[in-house]
């Protein structure tokens, strides 16, 4: 019989169990499970001391070098004094381990556990989060790696998704004749508010949003910088606010969200333009996960859901009402 291409496979869990004992120390009592499916395949790995987690990248997203440089970029931070992920290192001191699929090369990261536990006022552990946020920016100017990848650009945030959409936007000319009308004049106002500054620009864990952090009391740790790249700092608020309108539209009005704008600027200083910028990019974040989500369907990583009708009106909704925000905040004139 004829070997078949594949898109996409999931490992057995007490064989990879198994395949990672070669490489970590790992008791005889330990377990694991499946955990999640995203733009990885998660895994828990349970002993009775500790809990971990293998985070297995899907095949072609990143090449070791960009994950390699992601483990480095969160080392540094640890190396900083930043409350973010702790990678573990194998037994012959690799971060990144390559895995066979059958669709080819995949990369395996194991992370500690981070528990849950959080205590006191909201407003008060955002406050932080803002200012774990603007010291991860400021620390990141002193980085030094040469970025292996993708930048968080016009070709990230507006061309990939805007090609990738198109498709499943046929059938809804509205959503089609706003993306095209709105996607690229974001991207231009961006560059107008921003461009002449250069201070303004550096590494971005580029995903920060509740399911990415959790806190131990009122203070934040960050984890999943998968999504990391070179671009513009407050892309992370946008990110952030983006994902928290999800739960509040008005959230930007409110003083949770004033609490991260206070906590962040306690670090570092945000000009008028980055202000107006963060609503910009609050829009252009949801094409980017958009086009993650595009990618998975095609990929056939079990997202059936994903670019369905109830799934477009979910997140192509949200576009549009972040990108009529940016509209008003930004003075833009494009809508």
């Amino acid at each position: 019989m004829s070997s078949v291409k594949v898109k996409y496979s999931q490992f057995e869990p007490s064989e990879l169990l198994k395949e990672l004992q070669n490489h970590y120390d790992f008791p005889d009592e330990s377990t694991c499970v499946f955990f999640q499916s995203g733009l990885n395949d998660t895994y828990k790995i349970t002993s009775k001391d500790e809990t971990l987690f293998l985070r297995i990248s899907l095949c072609n997203v990143y090449n070791t070098s960009q994950i390699n440089e992601e483990i480095q970029f969160i080392l540094y931070l640890l190396k900083s004094g930043l409350s973010v992920v702790n990678p573990v290192q194998s037994r012959d001191g690799k971060y990144v381990l390559e895995i066979s699929a059958p669709e080819g090369m995949r990369q395996a990261v194991l992370f500690r556990g981070i528990e849950q536990s959080p205590t006191g006022e909201a407003d008060i552990r955002m406050k932080y989060l803002g200012e774990l946020i603007a010291k991860i920016h400021s620390s990141s100017r002193s980085f030094e790696n040469h970025s292996v990848r993708p930048l968080i650009d016009q070709k990230m945030l507006v061309e990939e998704p805007s090609l990738l959409l198109r498709p499943y936007l046929q059938h809804r000319l509205e959503d089609l004749d706003f993306l095209n009308k709105t996607a690229n004049n974001l991207w231009l106002a961006v560059e107008s508010l921003l461009s002449k500054y250069n201070d303004v620009i550096g590494f971005c864990p580029g995903d920060i949003q509740p399911n990415n952090y959790f806190f131990q009391g009122e203070y934040p740790v960050l984890f999943d910088f998968d999504c990391m790249g070179y671009g513009y700092f407050v892309y992370d608020l946008g990110v952030l606010l983006a994902n928290l309108t999800f739960y509040d539209n008005d959230i930007y009005q409110k003083s949770l969200w004033q609490s991260v704008i206070e906590g962040y600027q306690s670090v570092r200083r945000l000009n008028d333009d980055e202000e107006k910028a963060i609503f910009i990019f609050a829009a252009l974040h949801l094409l980017r996960v958009l086009s993650y989500h595009a990618k998975c369907r095609e990929g056939n990583q079990g997202a059936v859901y994903y670019m369905t009708d109830y799934h477009l009106d979910t997140f192509f909704m949200a576009y549009k009402r972040l990108s009529i925000l940016a509209n008003e905040k930004a003075n833009l004139n494009i809508i």
